[in-house]
């Protein structure tokens, strides 16, 4: 804590005030990026648009949101490292912020797909077609040191953000449609 407080400029006191403990504190984090996140999206995605035109907002904000569309670099590699740390070593935080935040954005996503694949298709068929674009999306942010030394020729991702998002969503589109019917 004593680290933390010193780079973020902060009293260790304080934190122990507001926070308890480093557990409360890193878990307060999760909290507030994405309840921040989450207001974000959906001030974006109408429930009532097609469900073509929801996906292409969803996939639009998750790109932003990933690359840190409001522009702060540094405040973007600091949420990315703690999200991959998370990821590589998973706490009991995680558990949290999948309950409490990422399952309704899941569920959101999910609708989208469903209505897009009609009535025929399988919650299993829902998941994995969900998982497909967001796989998608997420290739960019993991693999962008990768992507940068494979087309060094090519704009950085996050200076391609229109053209990676018309990319994903058509690309999205004609998996969806190739599976709609299928059981």
């Amino acid at each position: 804590i004593r680290e933390i407080c010193r780079r973020a400029d902060a009293n260790v006191a304080a934190i122990h005030y507001h926070f308890g403990d480093k557990k409360r504190l890193y878990t307060a984090i999760f909290d507030t990026v994405f309840t921040l996140l989450h207001e974000r999206r959906t001030s974006f995605l109408p429930a009532d648009a097609p469900p073509q035109e929801r996906l292409r907002i969803y996939i639009r904000a998750l790109f932003e949101e990933i690359f840190c569309g409001d522009g702060d670099e540094r405040r973007c590699t600091q949420l990315s490292a703690i999200y991959l740390m998370e990821m590589a070593r998973p706490t009991e935080v995680l558990d949290r912020v999948v309950a409490d935040h990422m399952r309704q954005d899941a569920e959101e996503l999910y609708n989208i797909v469903g209505a897009l694949l009609g009535e025929a298709s399988t919650k299993d068929k829902v998941i994995d077609c969900s998982a497909s674009v967001v796989g998608q999306i997420l290739y960019y942010y993991q693999a962008e040191p990768i992507i940068s030394r494979l087309h060094p020729d090519r704009p950085p991702v996050a200076q391609r953000i229109d053209d990676l998002v018309d990319h994903v969503w058509r690309f999205s589109l004609g998996g969806i449609d190739g599976h709609r019917g299928q059981l």
